[in-house]
């Protein structure tokens, strides 16, 4: 064999093929960004969660504000559990303490009911009597869904003569409703209005034991 040979001969031997593969650098680099894409998107999620919530619920837009507010609503409320829990342990050991949470409405001294036909009694110029007691149809609560209605005219009704003949004769009536809780005044009881009752025909008042001590609006008032 001839040295030209022995060269085709080496230079036609097939030669390995080298793959080179990534180092361990590149792939933890592509680990970190994957991870951090990740996160950006639960972030992402979490906010448009936290903006829908807010929405919701009609939020401050200040994010800070908001939150801020939400801790201090549940410290107060937590503050209130730990002393309404206090005073529950006095009273519980102090059979001599006065009780708490308690809603104090106006003092009354008596509770008068009357039925239809009825006068009630007070007013010196005017006379209140109780006409009846009617149903209203398609009310909210059953408070509202009876009403009594009382009328009050003069006891001595106005009279007009003409050469000493009667001409016209006016008592001046008025008809009023009243509905529980409302207040009305007659001389100088004060009255609210207990309960109405179109099965018993009646009407139940309280009377007030301060009636200066009561900014209640009055449904009618007759010295």
């Amino acid at each position: 064999m001839t040295q030209t040979e022995e060269r085709r001969t080496a230079s036609d031997e097939p030669r390995p093929i080298r793959i080179e593969t990534p180092s361990r650098s590149v792939l933890g680099s592509a680990l970190q960004v994957v991870m951090l894409l990740l996160l950006l998107c639960v972030l992402a999620a979490v906010m448009l969660l936290l903006f829908a919530v807010a929405s919701l619920v009609n939020v401050p837009a200040q994010v800070g504000g908001g939150v801020g507010a939400g801790l201090t609503g549940v410290a107060s409320q937590t503050g209130r559990a730990v002393t309404g829990a206090q005073q529950a342990v006095q009273s519980a050991v102090d059979p001599n303490h006065p009780p708490t949470g308690l809603v104090n409405d106006n003092e009354f001294s008596a509770l008068s009911v009357w039925r239809t036909g009825d006068q009630l009694p007070g007013g010196s110029q005017y006379a209140v009597t109780l006409q009846g007691i009617k149903r209203r149809e398609g009310a909210d609560s059953a408070d509202t869904s009876q009403y009594a209605v009382v009328r009050a005219e003069l006891r001595q009704p106005r009279e007009t003569r003409l050469f000493g003949q009667l001409v016209r004769s006016d008592s001046e009536p008025h008809d009023y409703v009243l509905y529980k809780g409302e207040t009305f005044r007659l001389g100088r009881a004060l009255y609210r209005v207990n309960w109405v009752s179109q099965d018993e025909d009646a009407l139940a008042a309280a009377t007030y034991r301060n009636p200066d001590a009561v900014s209640a609006p009055l449904k009618f008032d007759y010295p």
